[in-house]
């Protein structure tokens, strides 16, 4: 994967692409970094009360790992005999 991250302080009004990269099918991602995420609006939408958001930042992750399969039984683990010190 051939990834450019580039942070501008002050975006351009045209951004220049790499000579290798054009005519190519790519994916761009504008993303505010100055904006502050609103805690209020957050836990509303987990239906919690924002004092109990402990960090709002891992709310990025929600939903991001699917439900794991219920697993089968294991079985009955062997018994093993005591370690004897001398």
């Amino acid at each position: 994967m051939e990834a450019i991250r580039q942070v501008y302080e002050k975006l351009p009004e045209v951004i220049t692409v790499p000579p290798e990269l054009h005519d190519r099918r790519v994916e761009v991602i504008l993303l505010p970094l100055d904006e502050e995420p609103d805690i209020a609006a957050l836990a509303a939408e987990f239906g919690m009360k924002p004092e109990e958001l402990a960090d709002p930042e891992i709310l990025k992750f929600a939903g991001s790992i699917p439900d794991f399969p219920p697993r089968g039984p294991q079985g009955d683990y062997p018994i093993r005999q005591e370690l004897e010190l001398e």
